[in-house]
């Protein structure tokens, strides 16, 4: 018989993404938690699911915050094969197809993939927030969950990102 409260039974906690993301400094979380829930849904009863479960009608109202970046054996070559309306929204264009390095401004992208980079070697989601000036000179405060895919359930070939921001400051006049 088992006992649900040993550890050997206890559900697997993931050491930089709490299950329920909430936090007091005004950002968006929803979709980071929303994100979350799905990819335990669409993984189970896998550890992990496959890029080829992220789906339009999968995600559905989720679909707009949601991205894909597919994972090189060198991190500088990890590329974004989609791109969510929100992070293009927030980026002011398309990154699809643009390596992470390089899509992201102001020195983010370096940060972006070591948090990438985490979320692989952890096998594990990876919860990231911070703030980027647009060339515009739009100031982004944005949230993101990083959740890793695999089809073999070894090998994390992709990571799920949800993206959320809010303006902080307007774009310059």
């Amino acid at each position: 018989m088992s006992d649900p409260a040993t550890p050997e039974s206890a559900p697997l906690r993931w050491p930089l993404a709490p299950d329920n993301v909430v936090r007091s400094d005004g950002v968006e979380r929803r979709a980071n938690s929303r994100a979350l829930t799905y990819w335990k849904q669409i993984a189970a009863p896998n550890r992990f699911p496959s890029a080829a479960q992220v789906t339009k009608e999968s995600a559905a109202d989720l679909w707009e915050y949601l991205f894909i970046v597919e994972i090189a054996p060198k991190p500088e070559q990890y590329r974004y094969v989609l791109a969510g309306g929100v992070l293009r929204e927030a980026l002011g264009r398309n990154p699809t197809g643009e390596t992470v390095a390089t899509a992201l401004p102001g020195g983010m992208g370096t940060r972006t993939v070591f948090l990438q980079q985490a979320a692989v070697g952890l096998k594990g989601p990876v919860d990231d927030a911070g703030m980027w000036v647009r060339s515009d000179g739009a100031q982004i405060l944005y949230r993101a969950m990083l959740l890793p895919l695999s089809d073999d359930q070894q090998t994390v070939s992709h990571l799920l990102g949800a993206f959320s921001f809010k303006l902080a400051a307007p774009p310059a006049a």
